[in-house]
C-alpha cells in the first residue's frame, strides 16, 4: 500500500526528503522487524552524510507512516522491541 504518498504532510515535504522516504519504504517492503533494523540504520547514516534532517512534525509523520505499514505480526515485534528501548 502506498497510501502514505498521498498524505498531505508528505506532499508538503521537500522533494529530496520525499525521495529519501520513498527509498526507505521501498527498502523495507517485505522485511520483518529484524531485517528492517539494518535498513533503517543505514538510511539514518545516509541522511547524516547528506546533511538531511526532518522536522519534529515530519518525524511524527514518518513514525505514523511506518506504523501504518506494519502487519499485525510486525506490530507485535515492534512493540516488543520498543519496550526495551524505553529502559
Amino acid at each position: 500500500m502506498d497510501n502514505w504518498k498521498n498524505n498531505p504532510a508528505f506532499l508538503r515535504m521537500d522533494r529530496r526528503k520525499q525521495q529519501k522516504v520513498e527509498s526507505l519504504f521501498n527498502g523495507l517492503k517485505g522485511k520483518n522487524i529484524n531485517e528492517a533494523l539494518p535498513v533503517v540504520t543505514n538510511w539514518n547514516m545516509q541522511l547524516k552524510r547528506e546533511n538531511i534532517s526532518f522536522t519534529s512534525e515530519e518525524n511524527e509523520l514518518l513514525s505514523q507512516l511506518f506504523l501504518n505499514e506494519l502487519s499485525p505480526g510486525q506490530m507485535k515485534q515492534f512493540e516488543f522491541l520498543k519496550s526495551f528501548m524505553k529502559k
